[in-house]
This record gives C-alpha cells, sequence and structure tokens, in this order.
C-alpha cells in the first residue's frame, strides 16, 4: 500500500534557496578574480556564472527524476 503522504513544502524552499546561493556564490568569486586579475570585461564571473546555473539546473533535474 502506498503512503499518500503530501510532499514537504520547505524541501522546494531549500533547492530554491541552495541553487540562488551557488549563482550567487559563483558571481561573487568571479567578480574578485576579475577585479584581483584587472579584467574589464569579466570573463571570469561570466564563464563561473554560466557553469554555475548549467550545475545548479543539472542537480535539480536529478533529484527531480529520483522522486519519481
Amino acid at each position: 500500500m502506498k503512503n499518500n503522504k503530501p510532499p514537504n513544502p520547505y524541501k522546494y524552499y531549500f533547492i530554491g534557496t541552495q541553487i540562488a546561493l551557488t549563482v550567487f556564490a559563483a558571481v561573487f568569486i568571479g567578480y574578485q578574480i576579475d577585479k584581483l586579475l584587472g579584467y574589464q570585461n569579466s570573463p571570469i564571473m561570466l564563464a563561473l556564472s554560466t557553469m554555475s546555473i548549467c550545475y545548479s539546473l543539472y542537480v535539480l533535474m536529478r533529484d527531480v527524476n529520483k522522486e519519481k
């Protein structure tokens, strides 16, 4: 017999917060590295933020598929 408990809503808040903090940390670290190296166009910040967004989406899809 299946257990028909509703999903915990705080789980989704945690996932959203984790994604936001991951992207924020990548942008901050990339900005600091660009500032340290003297880059004007912020290529490291753009690269790190893009990678963190892709990683966060991958982790989100993996977690959602694991629940099924």
